[in-house]
């Protein structure tokens, strides 16, 4: 299917306002929005008490429940979910996130609500564009409330983070190649550093996003790894554009999808294998296919990679809102990571829940030294960014 990378959405959303009918019939479209999600008791007016049974009651009588899912994983947990609590379906949709957010808009501006959970990535949008016009709400069980940080409940509730760096061939290496990210920009990387396409992936986005953000980090980094200042190109602004610029220049090969990034550098025959900018959940496929040579670099400057947050929301005016809330708690799994939560208890993937220890041999999400993304400033920035990675491939 056709992918659009997710700042076209904002010109969707202008559409869409003159669409509406004009002031008057926003506002009444917003009241009638809050009604339902007081009726529901979503955001602002979720229950205080989680009573598991009750919902399940209501469940039942709803009889299925659709999740929009980035992840084709839905297929693994939702047939655990059918069979803790038998007569709800689980109709799942393995969607990449940007089709998920254009397929919500459709369906808002067509009166035919399908979606009742959307299960995705590109948080900025989500803020900016589906939650600005009130077509998603916010559920936080009060089952997490104690056990998931306020800053993973805000303003969505965070499923799990993901993780991307950098990947190299441990098999034609027995080191890792590089230490410093700047390292990436010199002739001897030159054609073969791997990345996936920013856009199609908006996390990518955010990752150029907050290089651009931490431009100063950057300029240290490379004096540190160089020995001297940095000099910017013409026309560059700072440190991290400057980084954009110089992989770019650097002939970086641009892959379609976190997949083939790291199946190039894992089934590598070369001599001197290319190094990947990739998920480092990728690993997990190395149980599938031993052939795959490939590990994540740890010990990396001035950051180790990139964190990425995923959220769940549930869809304004949805046929089952009860069976999405019992299926967003269960989707949250339990201290053990068990549950709805297993197919995700993986490397690379880190549990929000505070009683939740991470994969055997992974250090804590807080031990690594990885960047997250400011929302604000991709959803401010992050257009202007990507004009700049397209305008100079």
């Amino acid at each position: 299917m056709k992918r659009f990378f997710y700042f076209f959405l904002l010109l969707l959303f202008a559409s869409a306002v003159l669409m509406a009918g004009g002031q008057q019939d926003q506002e009444a479209e917003g009241a009638a929005a809050d009604q339902w999600a007081r009726d529901n008791q979503l955001g602002e007016y979720t229950e205080s008490v989680f009573d598991e049974a009750a919902l399940y009651e209501a469940a039942k009588l709803e009889g299925e429940v659709n999740v929009y899912s980035y992840s084709s994983r839905v297929f693994k947990f939702g047939p655990t979910f059918e069979e803790k609590y038998p007569g709800i379906t689980v109709n799942g949709y393995d969607i990449d996130s940007s089709e998920i957010i254009t397929k919500v808009l459709a369906e808002a501006e067509a009166g035919n609500t399908q979606a009742d959970i959307i299960f995705l990535k590109d948080v900025p949008t989500v803020n900016n564009v589906l939650a600005a016009r009130d077509l998603v709400y916010s559920y936080v069980p009060s089952t997490m409330m104690d056990i998931v940080p306020e800053r993973y409940r805000e303003p969505f509730l965070v499923h799990h983070t993901s993780t991307q760096g950098l990947m190299y061939n441990d098999e034609k290496n027995s080191a890792p190649p590089v230490s410093s990210y700047w390292e990436l920009t010199t002739e001897e990387w030159r054609g073969r550093v791997l990345m996936p396409d920013p856009q199609k992936l908006s996390e990518y986005v955010e990752i150029l996003s907050t290089i651009v953000q931490n431009a100063d980090v950057m300029a240290d980094d490379y004096k540190k790894t160089f020995g001297k200042t940095i000099e910017l190109s013409p026309g560059i602004e700072n440190a991290g554009y400057e980084w954009i610029y110089r992989l770019i220049n650097n002939d970086v090969v641009v892959m379609g999808s976190t997949n083939e990034v790291a199946k190039a550098v894992g089934l590598s025959d070369q001599a001197n294998p290319p190094i990947g900018l990739t998920s480092i959940g990728r690993l997990r496929d190395k149980k599938k296919d031993p052939n795959l040579k490939f590990t994540y670099i740890e010990d990396m400057t001035p950051m180790m990679g990139f964190s990425t947050n995923v959220i769940m929301a549930v869809a304004n005016d949805c046929a089952n809102p009860n069976a999405a809330k019992l299926m967003i708690n269960y989707m949250m799994g339990d201290e053990n990571a068990e549950g709805g939560y297993a197919p995700y208890q993986t490397v690379g993937n880190f549990s929000v829940r505070a009683d939740t220890p991470p994969v055997d041999g992974m250090k804590t999400l807080s031990e690594l030294n990885l960047w997250e993304a400011d929302y604000d400033f991709v959803w401010n920035e992050g257009q202007k960014i990507l004009e700049f990675w397209i305008s100079n491939l």
